[in-house]
């Protein structure tokens, strides 16, 4: 095998270190070089500190708020949608049972209408045939007064004819036959 003077002098100068250096140097640590990296890492740790965990941390919790309230308002939301379900429904009912009671009262007030115009057309009807038996009356005792009158007439010309040729009861047939006949 072949030794390297590179890797061999670096590892020949760690050894001599941990010799001389006690538990640190053990350990390959060398306490200036622990000091400098101690500063850097938290001067690292101030700056993201202050200008990246600290606003980073205020984002998420302005979100997660955010978040919440925008939870509450949909429950919040919900909750009035299922008030307003309830309340629609509600007014459904409500509509629905004054629609029939309207609807009933209206056919109640058809039925009376009707009832009363009904009652009216038979009074109407009634007056009607009573006043057509009224005139038909008139008319008839109209013809009545008129065929007697004529008959009163016919039978006083009957008469008279009859008294001057009154002579037998055969010739008073012939009479009445005669007077039958131009009738």
């Amino acid at each position: 095998m072949i030794f390297n003077s590179e890797i061999l002098i670096p590892i020949a100068y760690a050894a001599e270190e941990v010799q001389t250096g006690g538990v640190a140097a053990t350990l390959g640590l060398n306490l200036t070089y622990f000091i400098g990296q101690l500063i850097t890492f938290s001067i690292v740790l101030l700056i993201l500190w202050k200008w990246v965990f600290t606003p980073v941390a205020k984002k998420l919790t302005e979100r997660t708020e955010k978040i919440e309230k925008s939870m509450r308002d949909a429950e919040h939301v919900t909750k009035e949608k299922q008030d307003f379900e309830k309340w629609k429904a509600e007014q459904m009912v409500n509509t629905r049972h004054e629609a029939s009671v309207i609807i009933s009262k209206a056919q109640n007030e058809a039925v009376k209408t009707k009832d009363v115009i009904l009652l009216q057309a038979k009074d109407e009807q009634t007056k009607l045939v009573e006043q057509a038996k009224s005139q038909i009356q008139q008319e008839k005792n109209q013809a009545l007064t008129s065929a007697k009158s004529e008959l009163a007439d016919l039978v006083t010309s009957a008469t008279e004819k009859i008294i001057r040729r009154k002579l037998d009861e055969k010739k008073d047939q012939e009479l009445v036959k005669e007077m039958l006949k131009s009738l």
